[in-house]
């Protein structure tokens, strides 16, 4: 489908249908830290959903494998930095009356350490330790229930195939930000952002 340009001109400020915007985390509002092809490596999980993965092993692997991803999520949220204009558009967001979630698939201790570190907060957070995650669309269909709207109220955010996946297996709609090069599924994208900045025009262009 064609995708609407976030920047064009002709911008209409109308009563948004968007009513709650759900971001990830990790390459969303925070630039990329953690080098994922190491951390699989450190890990022993070449293929497949890390997340799952641990869910598959005893209980003395999982205690294992976890230690060592706390430890790499930890220390990716200590050095954590911001993207540019993260902070000031969930202001923006917030003054226009939009519910704000937090889905991750990190932990909920590296999730504390990167709110507390930017002084961040949300009406609702969810992580990995909190039921189904991405690209399950349940993350996404409880904080629509919680807030009271539809799914297609919902945008949800992200710099990943799952987070798109999640969006559109719940129903609602999905924003790709691009950190480096177009990826081979940007396609299953409905808006494609550059920086953050752009979102508020996404927002604002859905009737």
């Amino acid at each position: 489908m064609d995708r609407p340009d976030p920047t064009g001109p002709n911008l209409q400020l109308l009563t948004y249908m968007i009513r709650g915007i759900i971001f990830d985390m990790d390459g969303t509002l925070t630039e990329p830290h953690i080098d994922f092809q190491a951390l699989r490596r450190e890990l022993g999980v070449m293929v497949g959903d890390i997340v799952d993965h641990l869910k598959s092993v005893d209980e003395a692997e999982r205690r294992r494998l976890e230690s060592i991803l706390h430890r790499i999520e930890d220390e990716a949220a200590v050095n954590s930095t911001l993207q540019p204009g993260a902070a000031e558009l969930l202001d923006t967001l917030r003054a226009r009356g939009i519910k704000l979630g937090l889905l991750t698939r990190n932990s909920r201790r590296s999730v504390k350490i990167v709110l507390a570190k930017f002084n961040l907060r949300f009406d609702a957070t969810l992580t990995r330790e909190d039921g189904p995650h991405k690209p399950s669309p349940e993350p996404v269909l409880t904080l629509a229930r919680r807030w009271g709207f539809k799914p297609t109220e919902v945008l949800v955010v992200g710099d990943y195939v799952y987070d798109l996946r999640c969006a559109h297996n719940a129903g609602a709609r999905g924003v790709l930000l691009i950190n480096d090069k177009l990826p081979e599924w940007a396609h299953e994208a409905d808006f494609i952002i550059h920086n953050l900045s752009e979102l508020s025009a996404v927002v604002e262009r859905i009737p």
